[in-house]
């Protein structure tokens, strides 16, 4: 069959044709779905912010008659309870996930014990807070900007709420500890010492065991004073590491984590005896 250039030119001008009204089809519809993205990306973090809003309207409400945003050294003396940048300092490397960290807030909230708290040294001292009874979409909100809120950074403001300069000996000794304490601690160094494991899972076991030891001491009631001080700042040092480790999902980083564990461990014998 032969064709004329006449021909041709026309089939090849069809096909030209059918081909840039495909490509302006899909670049009209990847344009509709960007468009589409980015209104839904604005709404969604518009109504974040406007949670947000809720939620810190709440806490303002609610919670800053007892928790200030974050620490303060000139108000020490009107503290009742723990800044809420340690809350969330404390929190989220436990639950980094915010739906685990809120239905944790959540639970912690409306029932408050020692045994599920990540604080003992602010339970220590001031004590289990009440009870309290919200709406649960009031504590969802609360719980979600406790989690979202950029409450800033006060490293050291620590140190100066707690009137010390960091760990420090008694007129030069060591500070005397309960034989069942020593015993305790001994627990938690050799557990770390001796721990050999490629699992991430028993990294994550290993956290919480070390801190539900830890715990008991922080909690033990007979420690008061710049006793306890000391030893809310010792554990204040490793609270990150341990509560890293009972979520971490990187072998590498809790490799890391780990040692920078062993580290901090071995200066207990130095101050606690």
């Amino acid at each position: 069959m032969k064709f004329s250039i006449l021909s041709i030119l026309s089939i090849l001008s069809i096909l030209l044709s059918a081909l840039l009204f495909t490509n302006c089809n899909n670049s009209a519809k990847k344009i509709t779905e960007e468009n589409t993205l980015n209104v839904s990306t604005l709404e969604l973090d518009q109504e974040n912010k406007q949670s947000n809003s809720k939620g810190y309207e709440l806490m303002s409400q609610k919670c800053f008659i007892c928790h200030l945003q974050k620490p303060d050294p000139s108000k020490r003396d009107q503290m009742i309870a723990p800044p809420f940048l340690r809350v969330q300092e404390h929190y989220k490397p436990v639950y980094p996930n915010k739906s685990d960290f809120v239905k944790a807030t959540i639970a912690f909230i409306n029932n408050p014990s020692e045994e599920s708290t990540l604080m003992p040294g602010a339970v220590k001292k001031f004590n289990l807070m009440p009870k309290l009874i919200y709406e649960e979409k009031e504590l969802q909100l609360i719980a979600e900007t406790l989690y979202d809120m950029d409450f800033g950074k006060a490293p050291k403001m620590k140190m100066a709420m707690m009137n010390v300069n960091g760990l420090q000996l008694n007129n030069g000794e060591k500070w005397k500890l309960k034989p069942e304490s020593i015993k305790q601690m001994d627990a938690v160094i050799r557990k770390v010492n001796d721990f050999e494991s490629d699992n991430i899972v028993d990294y994550n076991q290993l956290g919480k065991a070390i801190f539900n030891d830890a715990k008991k001491i922080m909690l033990d009631d007979s420690y008061t004073g710049e006793k306890f001080n000391q030893i809310h700042l010792f554990f204040y040092g490793i609270d990150g590491n341990m509560h890293t480790l009972m979520a971490i999902q990187s072998i590498d980083d809790a490799r890391n984590q780990l040692s920078e564990l062993k580290v901090k461990l071995n200066e207990f014998e130095n101050y606690f005896d």
